[in-house]
């Protein structure tokens, strides 16, 4: 019994601890369940123009919106509210943008949307006819945006030939002309300085001043060389070799002022380019009848010494014309010879009949008729050209003939040289 008795009075005790541990545990339960209820809330968050709802454990809107996901930038700004139990965070998103005016430096403001317009009003900055905003002032706002405000001069400009009155921003000269897409030259002049600021009605000239090099070739005729030949027919002419003009190349400095040329100096000249010279054969040879009576007419005159006859002052010519003259002069007589064309000491080209005389005894230009003692008759002559021979006294007159077979044949003879009247 003692031992039952003490049984029976165990399990009582145990039954006893049981429902004392259940009725703990459901207290703790019920204490939980409403500790968890009383914790938990809604949060409504509104951004980025949605709203979301959250349920949260917390009232700290970081640690919400990080739980919601929800990232601030480094401007955002973000307002909560905590009521009936509901709290509510608004997140609103700002981002600087910037205002110049003038030229000035930029001032940052803050913003969270709108327009051009919104921001010039937040900026208290007026703008009036002369004015020009940059972008436009319904240009919506994005973040970095610069907003321009110029204020705008009236300008005279005057550049290549044309005169024009324009609008520029308010600035300098330089700013003014990079406004205008007008770019100056390394020599160009500005009529002030491109430092000044500008003014309205500001006159600004500006003078185009451009050096350059140009280079002209011009011809260098060539020359005609011609050779006398007794194996072609006289009168007849035969082109051995072709003449080539040459050039010479010239380079000139230009000064142009406005387009125009105001100076020129030549840098350098040179022959780039040798003429080459004609080269014609002149026939000499006469025909047998030409010949024939030639022979006759010096035969004759060397026979009868034409002229012979000076009676009281009066000389006869060959043709037994009188011959009116000053004065006689008696010395030697050399012949020379020179290419057709060539020029004499003055002016003139060679012909046979044109002589070289001492100009200080003869003048040029003095009309002579000439005859060797022989009787040979070189006729009637005029002073055209000197010579060396003639100026040391070996020779008193020097005839031409073109070829120098005649001159040979003339040598040097006495001859008396008639000065005309």
């Amino acid at each position: 019994m003692f031992i039952t008795a003490i049984g029976s009075e165990s399990k009582s005790k145990s039954v006893f601890r049981r429902g004392v541990l259940l009725i703990l545990m459901s207290v703790i339960f019920l204490t939980s369940a409403f500790s968890v209820a009383a914790l938990n809330r809604t949060a409504v968050i509104n951004v980025d123009g949605k709203t979301v709802r959250v349920s949260v454990t917390g009232t700290d809107k970081y640690d919400i919106l990080a739980d919601a996901g929800v990232e601030l930038g480094q401007y955002d700004v973000a307002e909560a509210n905590n009521k009936n139990g509901v709290i509510t965070i608004d997140v609103t998103r700002y981002f600087p943008v910037y205002v110049k005016t003038d030229n000035k430096s930029k001032d940052r403001y803050m913003v969270s949307g709108g327009t051009v317009s919104d921001l010039l009003k937040q900026a208290n900055v007026k703008v009036t006819a002369n004015h020009i905003v940059t972008p436009q002032k319904d240009t919506k706002l994005t973040e970095g945006l610069t907003v321009e405000v110029k204020e705008y001069k009236t300008v005279k400009v005057s550049v290549d030939g044309k005169d024009k009155t324009v609008k520029v921003p308010v600035g300098t000269v330089k700013d003014a002309l990079a406004y205008l897409n007008i770019k100056l030259g390394k020599y160009d002049t500005v009529s002030c300085e491109l430092t000044d600021d500008v003014t309205e009605n500001m006159e600004i000239s500006i003078t185009r001043i451009e050096y350059k090099n140009v280079k002209t070739v011009e011809k260098v005729p060539y020359e005609t060389v011609e050779t006398y030949s007794d194996k072609l027919a006289e009168g007849k002419t035969k082109v051995t070799k072709k003449g080539v003009d040459g050039e010479y190349t010239v380079v000139t400095k230009q000064t142009l002022v406005n387009g125009e040329v105001t100076d020129e100096e030549i840098v350098s000249s040179e022959l780039t380019k040798e003429p080459v010279n004609k080269e014609v054969t002149v026939g000499t040879k006469k025909s047998a009848a030409k010949k024939a009576a030639a022979d006759s007419i010096t035969a004759s005159a060397s026979e009868s010494g034409v002229p012979v006859s000076e009676e009281d002052g009066v000389l006869y010519d060959s043709e037994g014309n009188q011959v009116s003259y000053s004065n006689v002069l008696h010395g030697s007589g050399t012949a020379y010879y020179a290419p057709a064309g060539s020029l004499t000491a003055s002016g003139q080209e060679v012909y046979v009949g044109g002589v070289a005389v001492n100009p200080d005894i003869i003048p040029l230009g003095t009309k002579l008729y000439i005859v060797a003692d022989d009787g040979f008759v070189y006729g009637y002559a005029t002073a055209i050209d000197t010579g060396g021979a003639l100026y040391d006294g070996s020779a008193i007159v020097d005839v031409f003939y073109y070829t120098y077979e005649e001159c040979a044949e003339f040598g040097r003879r006495d001859v008396s040289v008639y000065v005309l009247d």
